[in-house]
């Protein structure tokens, strides 16, 4: 096929408008390194919530003679609803898909979806690069690393390719301009150290690293493009440990010399047991708020962990946890993940309540899937479990998790999201299961089956019902604690909360209420105005008040400063 130039358009479909996948823009970049006609190439966003057919208009717009999908977990069923809509306005156009969802699978890619030309397995920076020389004749299409396609004897295959080292830089004008504030994405290194069986990178990917100045240009770059959280997509950040020590240490540096904007977060996935004394001395030094670390433990039982091929000393990890989360500079996600080999419902329940108790700021229970590619998908006599076919694969029993127990942590971890995972009743929650010996689980089992209920009834809760449900429901576990428990929730209301409204179950009528108002507007007044939530506390051996201003909201917890005084040295 002989032609000057073709017209590309390189497609991303985001989970959500806030994302913006990083592959086509890579694609873009390897396209202005490696392609030897210098084609004209636009990237299109989109996402899977809206209608194919306003995607499809702005694909047509660009007119291109190639079209290149990213194709992931999130996004398979929209482009599957896509391609005809497609095929149908650009029959001439040809179709390219590429990423993780098709990498692995391209012969049944390319049978299930027949208005598909080629799919590109493995990374594609110089591989579309070279697809589109053989688009041009320069080349022929068996020689394109990673290129599969249909031929008179059924398929061309080739194996997933992966490049030496790390690839030209993805940022362009063009990326800053559509990014326009939404989260930016920053690729430093590929692969991983670990060999997980339900993770790609565990197919033996080797680390590779970009320069250490170019990870500090790009950092700039995007902590100043006008997004406010900058998230690493590096499978694991500290693999390097002293690398990572240096770009956490750059970056507080730019921070003190106010060369990156205040308010920014920086995102990191990182190995809790690569945790050294070192790094934390860093972070300890960080202000608060400019680091986020997100720390997959996946189980909290090391034979389970061994069985898919990960090993860690879970002692030493919980402890650098637990360091990391005490210095209370970075916010930290924990991540459990339910339906691995040899773990039951009371295994699951024992390290679910283990990772609770480390106090992170969130603790995301999340559900195995089998992707293809992972271990897991494709060695079913080791790691036996029935799961869905479709996207996203999710897991729904193992010889060791009925049916059942997954509904029952679906139910948990529906309260875990909308409760502790939001940062509501941070005061309470530690309370019943630290005062009161709650076992964690089971607060947030019956919490779920108690928000499901009401959602049943009523839809999507205000703050104000799920409140209310919560109160109710907690009533029967405090006894005759019921005046601590509204003033914890009072405490938590106007700490998470700019409100001055308070729902029924925490109000209560007093006749001081105007006296202290005008008391506390006396000796301690406002700050521009600023919006004051007072209330009363009840339950200690003396009358309080407490009082919010909602200022100085804390970067870590993301909760407002609250005061309290005794009723008597108000009025």
């Amino acid at each position: 096929m002989e032609k000057t130039a073709f017209r590309i358009a390189l497609l991303g479909v985001n989970s959500q408008f806030v994302h913006s996948s990083l592959a086509p823009w890579c694609l873009l970049s390897g396209l202005k390194a490696y392609d030897r006609v210098q084609d004209e190439a636009q990237v299109v966003e989109g996402t899977v919530n809206e209608a194919p057919e306003k995607l499809l208009e702005r694909i047509a717009d660009s007119r291109p003679d190639v079209l290149g999908i990213a194709c992931y977990i999130w996004n398979i069923a929209y482009v599957a609803n896509l391609l005809p809509l497609v095929r149908d306005a650009l029959p001439d156009c040809v179709l390219i898909l590429g990423g993780p969802e098709v990498s692995f699978r391209p012969q049944d890619t390319l049978e299930r979806y027949p208005e598909v030309d080629y799919v590109l397995c493995g990374e594609g920076e110089l591989p579309f690069a070279r697809f589109m020389d053989a688009m041009h004749g320069l080349e022929a299409f068996e020689d394109v690393p990673g290129l599969c396609f249909r031929t008179a004897e059924g398929f061309h295959l080739s194996p997933p390719y992966q490049h030496e080292g790390m690839q030209p830089s993805p940022y362009t004008g063009q990326y800053f301009r559509q990014l326009n504030g939404r989260i930016a994405y920053l690729e430093t290194s590929r692969g991983c150290p670990y060999a997980c069986a339900f993770c790609l990178s565990g197919r033996g990917e080797r680390l590779r690293q970009v320069p250490l100045q170019r990870a500090f240009d790009e950092l700039l770059l995007l902590a100043n493009s006008g997004a406010r959280t900058v998230k690493l997509v590096d499978r694991t950040f500290n693999a390097d440990r002293k690398r990572a020590r240096e770009i956490l240490q750059f970056l507080i540096e730019q921070e003190e010399a106010q060369t990156i904007p205040k308010g920014l977060t920086f995102h990191f996935e990182i190995a809790g047991d690569l945790l050294d004394e070192e790094t934390l001395a860093v972070i300890a030094r960080s202000p608060k708020g400019l680091f986020q670390f997100e720390i997959g433990l996946q189980s909290m039982d090391e034979a389970t962990l061994r069985l898919v091929r990960r090993r860690t000393d879970m002692g030493y990890l919980k402890a650098r946890v637990t360091q990391l989360i005490g210095l209370g500079t970075a916010q930290v996600h924990l991540d459990l993940i339910a339906g691995l080999p040899q773990e039951g419902l009371r295994e699951f329940i024992k390290g679910f309540d283990e990772a609770y108790a480390l106090r992170p700021h969130a603790l995301q229970l999340g559900f195995l899937k089998l992707i293809h590619g992972s271990a897991m998908r494709e060695e079913p006599e080791a790691y036996p479990c029935t799961f869905d076919r479709e996207p996203p694969y999710q897991v729904r029993s193992t010889p060791w998790l009925s049916e059942a127990d997954f509904k029952v942590l679906q139910t948990a971890e529906h309260a875990l999201d909308k409760v502790h995972n939001a940062g509501r009743f941070q005061l309470t929650l530690r309370w019943l299961t630290e005062e009161l010996r709650v076992q964690p689980f089971d607060l947030f089992y019956q919490l779920g089956q108690v928000i499901l209920t009401l959602e049943e009834e009523k839809g999507r809760l205000s703050l104000e019902q799920l409140t209310q449900g919560l109160y109710e429901a907690l009533l029967h576990l405090v006894g005759e604690k019921e005046a601590l428990l509204r003033d914890l929730m009072l405490l938590d209301r106007f700490a998470s909360t700019q409100t001055t409204v308070l729902p029924d179950c925490l109000k209560r009528k007093d006749k001081r209420a105007f006296v202290v108002k005008r008391a506390l507007d006396r000796l301690h007044p406002r700050n521009n105005d600023a919006m004051r939530a007072v209330g009363f506390l009840y339950a200690g051996e003396e009358e309080q008040v407490v009082w919010c201003d909602y200022e100085g909201q804390d970067p870590v917890t993301g909760l407002y400063p609250l005061n309290v005084a005794g009723v008597t040295d108000l009025i």
